[in-house]
């Protein structure tokens, strides 16, 4: 599984972030990325563990809608988490 995330600056020393991880899941796969990258963390969950309004999880392209951290993944998915800008 290829993940790209918009949080690379964050993350990265600015530079694009993209890792491989497995797991059967977006949670799956998430959760082990967070083991490299704990920061995140905080970035994409609330306190009740839920995703924050402005993480949006992509699958081979496509917004998966809701429920996403239990969405099924297979061999050859590609994911990105996007982060949009809020505040005003």
């Amino acid at each position: 599984m290829s993940i790209k995330t918009t949080l690379h600056p964050f993350l990265n020393d600015g530079k694009e972030l993209q890792v491989e991880a497995s797991g059967n899941t977006v949670g799956e796969c998430i959760k082990a990325i967070l083991t490299q990258y704990p920061a995140m963390e905080k970035k994409m969950f609330d306190k009740s563990g839920k995703l924050k309004g402005y993480v949006e999880i992509l699958v081979n392209g496509l917004g998966i809608g809701t429920n996403e951290l239990a969405y099924s993944l297979k061999d050859g998915d590609t994911m990105a988490v996007l982060v949009f800008l809020s505040g005003g």
